[in-house]
C-alpha cells in the first residue's frame, strides 16, 4: 500500500495538510457564513417569537382582567335588575291586593244594600198582606163592609202592632 510507503510520506503529508487547509478555507468562507446566518436568523426568530409570546400573554392577561370587570359589572347589573323586578312585583302585588280589597268591599256594600232593599220590600209586602188580611178578617167577623175611614183606623192599628212586634204572641221589641 502506497500510503504506508515511507517514500510517499512527505508528499502525502503535504497534500493532506493542503487538503485540510483547503477544506478549512472552504468551510470558513462558504459554510461558516451560511451556518452563522442560519443560526442568527433562527436566534432572531426565537427572540421574536418569545417577545411575541410575552406580548400575547400580557394582552391575554389584560383581556382576562377586562372580561372579569365586564362579568362583575354584568352581575351587578343583573342583581340590580332582579332587585328592581322584585320591588316592582311587590308594588304590583300590593296594588292588586288593594284593588281586590276595594272590589270586595264594594261588592259587600252592594250586597248589603240589595239585602236591605229586599228586606224592606218583603216587609212592605208583609204589611200590605197583613193589613189586607186584618181588614178581611174584621169584615168577616163583623159580617159587613167597612167604610174607608174604618178601614184606615184598623190598618193603622195593625201597622202599629206589626211595627211594635205585638202580633199574636210575639213579644214587643225593646228598642
Amino acid at each position: 500500500m502506497p500510503q504506508f510507503d515511507a517514500r510517499y510520506f512527505s508528499s502525502l503529508g503535504v497534500w493532506t495538510v493542503l487538503s485540510f487547509f483547503a477544506m478549512l478555507l472552504i468551510v470558513w468562507k462558504v459554510l461558516l457564513p451560511s451556518l452563522t446566518r442560519v443560526l442568527e436568523e433562527r436566534r432572531n426568530r426565537v427572540v421574536s417569537d418569545l417577545e411575541s409570546a410575552r406580548k400575547n400573554r400580557e394582552e391575554a392577561a389584560k383581556l382576562l382582567e377586562e372580561q372579569k370587570e365586564l362579568l362583575s359589572r354584568a352581575r351587578t347589573q343583573a342583581d340590580e335588575i332582579l332587585h328592581q323586578a322584585e320591588e316592582m312585583s311587590r308594588v304590583l302585588r300590593e296594588e292588586k291586593q288593594k284593588e281586590t280589597l276595594l272590589e270586595v268591599e264594594s261588592r259587600l256594600r252592594k250586597a248589603e244594600a240589595q239585602i236591605k232593599a229586599e228586606s224592606d220590600r218583603i216587609r212592605n209586602e208583609l204589611k200590605k198582606e197583613t193589613v189586607s188580611l186584618v181588614v178581611r178578617g174584621i169584615e168577616t167577623v163583623l159580617e159587613e163592609s167597612l167604610s174607608e175611614t174604618q178601614k184606615m183606623v184598623f190598618i193603622n192599628r195593625a201597622i202599629r202592632a206589626i211595627e211594635s212586634g205585638a202580633v199574636k204572641g210575639e213579644p214587643k221589641k225593646a228598642g
